[in-house]
């Protein structure tokens, strides 16, 4: 198929200038950089680098295409290729009148009948899921010609989302390096596409497809810096519907658990929630995921701030669909340990939405006793814990205490500072996990003793200003009465001496 890639007739031909988003960071795979030196050996040639034109975040290089020759013989070509693939049928000559006229159109260089193409490539592209059994390293070639031909449709959105459909799927004669193959075809697709073009949304979606099904941490890795800086550029830039967005989300959510990343697949997750409209709530769909959101973010170890769930319209359509779960939810929300008990007594987690959290009752509890003991710390007056409210509360012996409060502090929930010698924790600042009315009493509360405190040490501030003053008033008197002291006993002395010299200057006379 090499032939097919790069061939010399005349100067039909068609350059793809395409950034890298996508392949900066895959080319660090070991199997990449295999499947790079053997590319080499084919028709892809990198011909220039520059920046890539459509992001303004991860500069990447340019990778140029040529592909020589016009759409008739390239189209002829593929159909014979994808003839000698199948084995069966003729690709070729069912296309063979459609491209005669497109032939004599080439030949008295008239303008292409776009149309005509179109229908050609309908076949073509049709067909084109035999090439997921071409030889391995044929595969890339082929894609890149379809590609090259459907580019020149008058509208390649049409065709390119069955591509990225075929790629998803295994590419069954290489099972070691299908999914790093898949993922350079689809990258090479990405970057021939405009940075606005919403096909690039369906060669995305593939793309996290593909990483998903292969498990590879490494992809996965690669890929997401960019889900972290581009994903929200893009996505304003397709112009994507609710249905679209929330499907993509969906997608890194499962390639995201697939590769462990479980907080960045509830990030995702909360994102789909988000595009659910309150129209929508009570359809299955939204009510699936909004169950899945709220499971995962109460297994989740690191998950304790309820906030973005219960400000969903779907999360809160639970209420009168899986009511249970709900009320679970509300007792994360606000409550402590003592209500979470009473509840699963009288509702064993198996019996929950289908069981969703039956596996998940040491991680529940365990979160649970933080969170409790979260409340005991933003609600103390004193700012003092006793070692004895702590171990009463999250019902643990008192030697464990210690050990509670280190993980509640590691989970950043509460600051403070243990004091062995007092046996008692000393809360610095503590987490608020909901804030209420009783919560804004509680703050009132302590702005009153913080008034009380600043008004005495006003108090005492004036009082010594007033000492001061009056010690600094009394200070300038006595010095006052002190300087005439002096002065009058000056003259005393001095008097004597005036009429001697008076008598000494009339005797004189």
């Amino acid at each position: 198929m090499n032939y097919s890639i790069k061939k010399k007739k005349g100067d039909q031909s068609r350059c793809f200038n395409c950034g890298v988003p996508f392949a900066k960071a895959f080319l660090a795979h070991t199997e990449i950089s295999q499947l790079i030196d053997r590319l080499h050996h084919q028709e892809l040639h990198v011909l220039s680098s520059s920046p890539f034109p459509t992001s303004n975040i991860m500069p990447a290089p340019t990778n140029t295409l040529l592909i020589e020759g016009s759409f008739s013989e390239l189209a002829d070509e593929f159909a014979q290729y994808i003839d000698a693939l199948r084995k069966e049928g003729s690709l070729q000559s069912e296309i063979a009148p459609l491209l005669e006229p497109l032939r004599q159109q080439e030949q008295s260089e008239g303008e292409a009948d776009l149309k005509q193409r179109d229908e050609v490539l309908k076949k073509l592209v049709s067909s084109a899921t035999a090439l997921n059994s071409a030889p391995e390293k044929e595969i890339t070639s082929a894609y890149n010609l379809l590609v090259h031909l459907v580019h020149q449709s008058s509208d390649a959105d049409v065709f390119l989302p069955r591509i990225c459909t075929y790629l998803a799927k295994p590419i069954t004669t290489s099972p070691q390096f299908g999914p790093t193959l898949a993922i350079s075809i689809l990258t090479t697709i990405f970057n021939t596409l405009s940075s606005n073009d919403s096909s690039r949304y369906h060669v995305l979606l593939a793309v996290v497809a593909v990483i998903r099904q292969s498990g590879s941490g490494i992809a996965f890795e690669a890929l997401k810096p960019q889900l972290t800086s581009q994903l929200p550029t893009w996505l304003a830039a397709w112009e994507l519907d609710s249905d679209d967005t929330r499907k993509l989300h969906i997608a890194i959510a499962d390639a995201s658990t697939a590769a462990g990343d479980e907080d960045l697949a509830q990030t995702h997750i909360v994102q789909a929630l988000e595009t659910i409209d309150a129209a929508d709530v009570s359809k299955p769909d939204s009510r699936e995921l909004a169950v899945r959101a709220l499971a995962t973010a109460l297994r989740r170890s690191t998950v304790f701030d309820f906030a973005p769930l219960t400000a969903s319209d779907a999360v809160q359509a639970l209420r009168s669909s899986d009511s249970i779960l709900f009320e679970l939810l509300e007792i994360f929300t606000s409550d402590t340990l003592d209500a979470y008990d009473t509840f699963v007594a009288a509702n064993p987690l198996a019996s929950i939405s289908g069981g969703v959290l039956a596996e998940s009752a040491d991680a529940l509890q365990t979160k649970m006793r933080l969170l409790t003991l979260t409340s005991l710390a933003s609600s103390t007056p004193s700012r003092s814990l006793p070692y004895a409210t702590i171990a009463s509360a999250l019902r643990v012996p008192a030697s464990d205490v210690e050990m509670w409060v280190i993980d509640t502090i590691r989970a950043g929930l509460v600051e403070g500072r243990l004091s062995q010698l007092k046996s008692e924790f000393l809360v610095h600042r503590a987490t608020y996990r909901v804030f209420g009315e009783k919560q804004w009493s509680e703050v009132q509360g302590r702005l009153m003793v913080w008034r009380r405190s600043l008004e005495n040490v006003l108090s005492v501030i004036r009082s010594e200003r007033e000492r001061f003053a009056r010690e600094g008033i009394q200070a300038a008197a006595d010095q006052e009465a002190n300087a005439n002291r002096n002065g009058n006993g000056d003259r005393r002395r001095i008097q004597p001496a005036q009429p001697q010299a008076r008598e000494v200057e009339a005797t004189a006379e």
